[in-house]
């Protein structure tokens, strides 16, 4: 069933970054739901056979190889940029920047140069750093000095993607999705549950902080509309859904997995935070990342509401729902 009454039937699409969970499950809906005419690009591509059986073209590319890119953009009307990488160590730090900002300059001077009418920059809500204000709508300021890596990086690249669109005759959208968890998350889903298994702390102080999740379903509703609506063009759009605290948050893995979240006092989440960041101990916490557990902003969707139409149609219960059916199913959840 078509979410956009078949808006994208028939239009050349290209997704960059079609095999991670957000442009994978991009690259599925355009094909299966809309009939789109869809090429995706990424790493290890046999890591998403369920595209190729939907209809996705599946062509291996390097971000950087410019004589491949423009190969890929030439015929596209849209471009879904998806491709990102998440430094899981600081020698990676560099790559980051060069994945997640720099090239975003050349691809857009492609897709311009070869006559793509839309390109839609997946950015991030961590592109904002911790919050400095109670409402995190789109008028909140970017922190592109912050030490957290992939904030860092993703907000370096709005920043280059804006300087870039300023000169070219391309309709540039940016969509900062939040904490995105489904099926197929690995971060956010997958994870989720390891942690829990292994228990590790994931409830710092009293755990009252406001999460800013989005079921992966609602983000794609939403990048759909912005790859459809004239409106949306040259606009930034945050997608995330109705807050829960963190408690409750990982209150639902735990039922799932049938473990109680560990809790540690403030005090000690935050040396463990300074730990982790001397001697990578592998945990999901520095003490940039800790402030985002200890504040409780809210993250309106007016603009999106108001410029697109956009509902989101899954609720934490449902989206949890289908998180754990699928979990079991793919192995991560037993008994």
């Amino acid at each position: 069933m078509s979410y956009l009454n078949h808006a994208l039937t028939g239009k050349r699409v290209l997704v960059t970054g079609a095999t991670g969970f957000i442009g994978g499950r991009l690259a599925q809906r355009l094909a299966l739901e809309e009939e789109a005419v869809v090429t995706g690009t990424g790493r290890q591509l046999d890591k998403v056979p369920f595209l190729t059986e939907v209809g996705v073209n599946l062509i291996p590319a390097d971000l950087q190889d410019t004589a491949v890119m423009r190969q890929l953009m030439a015929g596209q009307e849209i471009v879904f940029h998806c491709a990102a990488l998440r430094a899981k160590h600081q020698a990676k730090d560099t790559v980051a920047e060069q994945i997640n900002s720099t090239a975003i300059e050349a691809l857009m001077w492609l897709a311009d140069e070869t006559g793509v009418r839309r390109f839609i920059h997946v950015s991030s809500m961590n592109a904002y750093g911790p919050p400095q204000r109670p409402v995190v709508d789109e008028t909140h300021p970017l922190n592109t000095n912050q030490r957290d890596t992939y904030g860092r990086t993703k907000a370096l690249g709005e920043v280059v993607a804006r300087k870039a669109a300023d000169g070219l005759d391309l309709e540039l959208v940016i969509v900062r999705p939040g904490m995105v968890y489904g099926p197929r998350s690995d971060g956010w889903s997958i994870r989720m549950v390891e942690v829990l298994r292994k228990g590790l702390p994931v409830i710092y102080g009293g755990g009252q902080g406001n999460t800013y999740q989005v079921y992966i379903d609602n983000l794609i509703d939403g990048m759909l509309l912005t790859a459809v609506r004239p409106q949306a063009a040259g606009e930034a759009f945050n997608f995330v859904d109705p807050p829960v605290t963190w408690q409750t948050f990982f209150n639902y893995y735990a039922a799932m997995c049938s473990e109680k979240p560990r809790a540690i006092p403030m005090w000690a989440a935050r040396i463990l935070a300074w730990a982790n960041e001397m001697a990578n101990l592998g945990l999901p916490l520095t003490r940039e990342r800790l402030e985002y557990y200890i504040q409780s902003p809210t993250f309106p969707l007016t603009k999106a509401e108001n410029l697109l139409g956009y509902r989101p149609r899954v609720d934490i219960d449902e989206g949890m729902r289908l998180t754990e059916i699928w979990l079991r199913e793919s192995g991560y959840l037993t008994g």
